[in-house]
């Protein structure tokens, strides 16, 4: 049985699923897709995903028959109950607040993020210029959902429970690029505390968060 995990390395969606690998220590194949070089809108990819997005992965099975699924979130939460990743995905009623706010970030939270990225980032090291009307609509996504977020860290490690789970790798995704797209959740002292906790004491998620930003340090060096 072989799992492929189609990825990008320098993707916060990515960087989601590939830390419940390493949280979870699962051995599988690895296959770079470059973002910036159009790989998801090659035939063969689009056959796997046609939403044209990573990650994607497949779970070939001993039959023959192979298994696809696309989307983080899920491949995250299949991953957990493939290989026992229950200190993750607890069996406990617990899970339907971690799955709460895996909804909340995918509908609320994350949205702004890859604007700011787009528009600070890459429009620039692409010639062009920052698009004011799109920056201020996400920074009004952030201003409206941010503080949800902020009330709920109160005096919390994490968002569900007292350990890591699915909930804080999806909710953290969003400030991978935090550097270089300026989104401004340091406005917020709480966020900002549970995600330098998360990045100094989460072995997997700091592993990560390296192996991202060398990846974008290529970019950036030309």
């Amino acid at each position: 049985m072989t799992i492929r995990l189609y990825l990008d390395h320098r993707s916060g969606s990515c960087r989601r699923v590939l830390s419940v690998v390493k949280h979870l220590g699962i051995n599988l194949e690895e296959v770079f897709v470059n973002l910036l070089a159009g790989g998801t809108q090659s035939e063969d990819f689009l056959a796997l995903n046609p939403a044209g997005m990573v990650p994607v992965m497949t779970d070939e099975y001993p039959n023959g028959n192979r298994f696809v699924l696309s989307e983080a979130s899920a491949i995250m939460i299949y991953l957990c109950e493939k290989y026992d990743g229950y200190t993750l995905w607890p069996k406990t009623d617990d899970r339907f607040q971690i799955l709460k706010w895996m909804f909340w970030a995918a509908e609320h939270f994350r949205q702004p993020a890859p604007i700011y990225f787009e528009e600070k980032f890459i429009a620039p090291i692409m010639g062009g210029q920052e698009n004011v009307p799109r920056l201020a609509e996400a920074k009004h996504l952030i201003e409206k959902h941010a503080p949800i977020l902020e009330t709920h860290l109160e005096n919390r490690a994490y968002v569900v429970g007292d350990s890591v789970t699915l909930a804080d790798y999806d909710l953290a995704a969003p400030l991978s690029q935090m550097s270089r797209s300026h989104v401004p959740y340091d406005h917020y002292p709480n966020i900002m505390k549970w995600a330098t906790n998360l990045e100094t004491n989460n072995m997997a998620w700091r592993e990560t968060g390296k192996i991202l930003n060398a990846g974008m340090e290529q970019v950036t060096a030309g």
